[in-house]
C-alpha cells in the first residue's frame, strides 16, 4: 500500500511515512465509552472508540475508509490522544496532526480535520454516556 504511494519530496514527512507503512490503532472495539463517526467531505469517513478510565484516554482505535491520508492522519490521532486527559484531547488540532506526520499536503489537511473532529465527537459521546 505506502510502497505504491507517488510522494512529492517536502509534502510529507517521515511520521507520516511510518504511518502509511503501519497504520496504528486500527480495529474495533467492542463495549466503548465513545465513539463516533464521521463523513468529511470528499466522502472518507472514520469511527473513533475510546476506552476511558478516570478521564484518561486509554485505549484508541479507529476505522478508517478512504485515501491513505485519512488513514495516516487517523492513526495518528489514535498516538496522540492515548495517555491524555479528554478535556487535553479535546484541545487536539489538525495543526499538531501535521506536525507529528511532519507535514500533509494542503489539499489533504481536511484528513486531519476530520480525524480531530471525529475525535471529538467521541468524546462527547462518552461525556453524554457517562456524564
Amino acid at each position: 500500500m505506502a510502497e505504491d504511494l507517488l510522494i512529492i519530496p517536502g509534502e510529507v514527512g517521515d511520521g507520516f511515512l511510518e504511518h502509511a507503512r503501519a497504520p496504528r490503532n486500527l480495529g474495533e472495539m467492542a463495549h466503548p465509552d465513545g465513539q463516533a463517526k464521521a463523513v468529511g467531505s470528499c466522502g472518507d469517513w472514520i469511527t473513533v472508540a475510546l476506552r476511558v478510565q478516570d478521564e484518561v484516554i486509554t485505549e484508541v482505535k479507529v476505522m478508517p475508509q478512504g485515501c491513505i491520508y485519512t488513514t495516516v492522519c487517523a492513526s495518528a490521532v489514535g498516538e496522540l490522544a492515548r495517555g491524555l486527559r479528554l478535556d487535553q484531547a479535546l484541545e487536539l488540532t489538525p495543526q499538531d496532526v501535521e506536525k507529528t506526520l511532519g507535514g500533509l499536503p494542503e489539499d489533504h489537511m481536511h484528513c486531519a480535520r476530520l480525524a480531530v473532529n471525529t475525535l471529538g465527537e467521541a468524546i462527547a459521546d462518552c461525556y453524554a454516556r457517562h456524564g
